[in-house]
């Protein structure tokens, strides 16, 4: 076959996708991407301080910084084993960057914590026998006493809670009691990037319409939905990953560029 024949009058993109797809893959856009969008935000919104609760080792922080973020990154890990290596982590970025060994919830207390065989997967929430079925990192291997603060007290002692704020919840199906926490906080963010369950993953969590009213209610619009968690045996769908933004903020930042 002649290629530079077979190839005259492709668009370079359908050339890409084909070969792509031949293997077993998609390709998209960035544009189309959550991270994507992310980055739009942050940037459009003037966004000084992203809060990320449920951090686990700190791997969305940094996919954050590596991706040009330059205010401070405040992040939040209940689970001691992957605290660790979240603090590891800040030491070696920057000075605006702070990692605190807690839970956020609707109250200050302490609370007994699933960690579990992987860590991402560890909750203030027993995982149901339906998620540890569908994969071994969700088995629950020890069980400890934790710290949980409302975010709105732990915002008011950082000295930060008047800057441009967005706010990723990443719990294991404790989202509902984060936001019940941090309703002062809410008022002074302009993005909320959250995991929102289709399903019952974990004991007595909120779903997706849950999570979602509070939001809407809170006075943000959603942005993306990208898909996450899906059942890997089945066609069933069990999370998708939201970003919220605030309306109002988005609006205001439309008229400056104008």
């Amino acid at each position: 076959m002649d290629l530079s024949r077979w190839l005259a009058g492709r668009r370079p993109t359908g050339v890409i996708e084909g070969a792509v797809a031949t293997a077993g893959f998609h390709v998209t856009r960035r544009v189309n991407t959550l991270r994507w969008k992310r980055i739009e935000v942050l940037r459009r919104l003037g966004i000084e301080v992203v809060i990320d609760v449920g951090a686990n080792k700190g791997q969305w922080a940094e996919e954050v910084l590596k991706d040009g973020f330059q205010g401070k990154v405040i992040s939040f890990e209940p689970c001691p084993e992957a605290y660790a290596e979240l603090a590891r982590k800040v030491q070696r970025n920057r000075p605006t960057c702070l990692a605190l060994a807690m839970g956020l919830g609707a109250e200050d207390r302490c609370a007994e914590f699933f960690i579990t065989e992987g860590s991402a997967s560890s909750s203030f929430r027993q995982p149901v026998k339906r998620t540890a079925g569908l994969s071994r990192s969700s088995a629950v291997k020890e069980k400890r006493e934790v710290e949980i603060r409302c975010l709105d007290g732990v915002m008011k002692e950082s000295g930060v809670a008047m800057e441009r704020l967005y706010l990723k919840i990443d719990t294991q199906g404790y989202e509902r009691e984060v936001l019940r926490g941090a309703s002062e906080t809410l008022r002074r963010t302009d993005a909320v990037e959250v995991e929102l369950s289709l399903v019952e993953l974990y004991e007595g969590q909120a779903l997706l319409p849950e999570v979602w009213g509070m939001l809407t209610r809170a006075g943000f619009r959603p942005a993306w939905l990208e898909r996450g968690f899906r059942d890997p045996e089945d066609i069933w769908l069990m999370q998708v990953d939201g970003l919220f933004v605030r309306e109002e903020a988005w609006g205001a930042s439309s008229r400056t560029e104008a």
